[in-house]
């Protein structure tokens, strides 16, 4: 097989390239297929492999996990842009005014709560001796104390409920819900969908 050369400036030879201006050896045209069918199939590997990431990350964000025994452990899907209605599970931040009772005494700031909406705009809201009430219906009794004893600061609330707010709650007595820190604004609220339970 004869080697293509062409003349270097230090009079050295080195290896002509390929050039479709004159017809290429067989070997050639065979290394150029090669090489341009490994560049596609790395691209096509680097598109499958940044739609899994992407993909991922998106799936990731749409999830969240309840840890508390205030309703079942497992997994949930969030639903940002739905419209969130009575009886809907949300997930939302800490309170501001409940990151006192809560952050690092029960849970660290930055989880969210998974609670249930009870209550929106022109609900009648009772939380008063003991019972938390809405539309004079009772929802839950409210515990003075927590599991270990620890005093729980309750909200005094007997009254409509505003625009642009909700009351959340749980069943259980020791919830940490608006029981302890009152209305939260809607605009804070995801819809959430149990995706996994035990």
């Amino acid at each position: 097989m004869t080697l293509l050369t062409s003349p270097t400036s230090s009079g050295r030879a080195r290896a002509a390239r390929c050039s479709r201006a004159a017809a290429p050896p067989i070997n050639c045209s065979r290394h150029s297929w090669r090489a341009r069918l490994r560049i596609r199939a790395l691209l096509c590997a680097a598109a499958v492999a940044a739609s899994v990431v992407i993909a991922s990350a998106l799936i990731a964000s749409r999830l969240t996990r309840n840890h508390t025994p205030s309703l079942p452990l497992g997994v949930y899907w969030l639903r940002p842009g739905v419209p969130v209605t009575k009886g809907a599970l949300v997930d939302f931040p800490i309170p501001s005014n409940a990151r006192r009772l809560i952050a690092d005494r029960y849970l660290p700031a930055r989880f969210h709560l998974l609670k249930r909406v009870v209550a929106l705009e022109g609900d009648v809201v009772c939380l008063a001796r003991g019972r938390y009430v809405v539309n004079g219906i009772s929802i839950s009794e409210i515990a003075a104390y927590d599991s270990i004893g620890r005093p729980l600061p309750t909200v005094g609330f007997c009254g409509r409920v505003a625009a642009g707010t909700a009351f959340v709650a749980t069943p259980v007595a020791s919830s940490l819900d608006s029981r302890y820190f009152g209305p939260v604004p809607v605009s804070i609220l995801t819809v959430a969908s149990p995706l996994w339970t035990s």
